[in-house]
């Protein structure tokens, strides 16, 4: 019955980050998960993390909204941390979403190292971006939920704003 969850994520506090892993996997809608020190402004600067994966598309089609109103969206896709499908898909989908009459722009990234969801994160706020947009991926194994590396990291330092869906 709802578009999005809004959810508040104090670093360290569990029953916090308990709820935001129920919201993301649990509701079937995305979470936009917002860090205790945040400010409230428009998304006016977005930032999309972009591996060509499911997550990321069905994050793309939650964020559709914002990507609509924001005035500028910059295409990110790390390149040194997993096999990608098909090299230069972030400037794909950034022509796609210009033709939809979107100002994107792509780009790739180095972790060089990194957690990949803090090189995420770190470009998005180098960019100024005020928000990111990424897939949250997920998958039980004997019971015990296991998070994929990039949803781990954000769930364990909330650098800004992240609408995540899965």
């Amino acid at each position: 019955y709802y578009d999005f969850s809004l959810v508040g994520l104090d670093a360290g506090n569990q029953t916090a980050r308990a709820t935001a892993e129920a919201v993301v996997f649990g509701s079937g809608r995305p979470a936009l998960l917002v860090p205790e020190t945040t400010e409230p402004s428009a998304f006016d600067n977005i930032a999309i993390a972009w591996d060509g994966s499911r997550v990321a598309a069905r994050a793309l089609a939650d964020a559709r909204p914002f990507l609509e109103r924001a005035s500028a969206v910059s295409v990110i896709t790390v390149v040194d941390e997993k096999p990608l499908k098909n090299a230069g898909d972030e400037e794909r989908l950034a022509a796609a979403l210009r033709q939809r009459g979107v100002n994107a722009t792509a780009s790739t990234v180095k972790a060089q190292g990194r957690p990949i969801a803090e090189a995420l994160q770190q470009e998005a706020l180098q960019r100024g971006c005020q928000l990111l947009v990424m897939g949250g991926y997920g998958h039980s194994r004997l019971r015990d939920f296991v998070l994929g590396g990039a949803t781990e990291g954000v769930l364990n330092n909330l650098l800004m704003p992240v609408l995540l869906s899965h």
